[in-house]
C-alpha cells in the first residue's frame, strides 16, 4: 500500500512537471497574444485621445480598461517568468519586454525584467534596442537621467516633452549603438505620432 502510495506520488509529479515543461514550450504565444491586447488599448488611446469631441466620460471608461488589461497582463507576465524564466526565442522575449515595459505600477518587477532581459541580450536572444528602452523606462521613473532618450512625458495633447537626459551628444551615440535614429529624428516621430493635427506648432 505504501509502495503504491509512493508511486502514484511520483506519478503525479512527474505529470505536473511535463505539463509545466508543455506550458512553458507554448508560452511565445500567449506573450504574443498578451501583448497584441496591450496595443489595441493604447491604439484606441491614441485615437480617442486625439479626438477634440471625445467626452470626459469615454475617456475615463477607456482608462479603466487599459489599466484592467495592463494589471491582468502583468500578473501572467509574472506567473509566466517565475515559471518559465525569461523567454527564449526573440519574438517570446519582445513581447514579454512589452508587456514588463508597462509595469510601471509594479517597479521590483519591472527592474527584475531588466536584469533578465540584460542577460537574455547578453545570450543573443533578446533585442538591445527593447533593453534601451526598458532601462530608460526605469530611469525615468526613478527620477534619473535617460541614457537613450526614449521616454517622452505629455502634459496635454498638444505638448510632448523628453524626459531628462544626461547629454544629447552622448545619448545619440547610445542610440546609435543599439540600432536605434537619431534623437531629433526621433523626437520629430514622435511629434507626428502623438500630436493632433489642430495643436499649433
Amino acid at each position: 500500500m505504501k509502495k503504491t502510495f509512493i508511486f502514484s506520488g511520483l506519478l503525479m509529479c512527474c505529470l505536473h512537471i511535463s505539463a509545466q515543461a508543455a506550458d512553458c514550450a507554448n508560452v511565445e504565444g500567449r506573450l504574443n497574444e498578451l501583448a497584441g491586447a496591450d496595443q489595441q488599448i493604447r491604439q484606441e488611446w491614441d485615437v480617442l485621445r486625439q479626438d477634440a469631441g471625445a467626452t470626459q466620460a469615454e475617456r475615463e471608461a477607456l482608462q479603466r480598461r487599459w489599466r484592467a488589461i495592463d494589471g491582468a497582463n502583468l500578473k501572467e507576465l509574472k506567473e509566466i517568468v517565475a515559471a518559465c524564466g525569461w523567454p527564449r526565442e526573440a519574438k517570446g522575449s519582445h513581447s514579454a519586454w512589452l508587456l514588463a515595459q508597462h509595469a510601471d505600477g509594479d517597479p521590483a518587477f519591472q527592474r527584475q525584467a531588466r536584469d533578465l532581459l540584460e542577460a537574455s541580450v547578453k545570450a543573443g536572444i533578446g533585442a538591445p534596442r527593447d533593453l534601451a528602452y526598458l532601462a530608460d523606462r526605469i530611469a525615468s521613473n526613478e527620477g534619473r537621467p535617460q541614457e537613450y532618450g526614449t521616454q517622452f512625458t505629455q502634459a496635454d495633447r498638444c505638448h510632448l516633452v523628453l524626459a531628462p537626459v544626461e547629454s544629447r551628444e552622448l545619448v545619440n551615440r547610445r542610440r546609435l549603438a543599439v540600432g536605434l535614429q537619431s534623437l531629433e529624428a526621433y523626437e520629430a516621430e514622435g511629434r507626428r505620432r502623438f500630436i493632433p493635427a489642430d495643436c499649433s506648432n
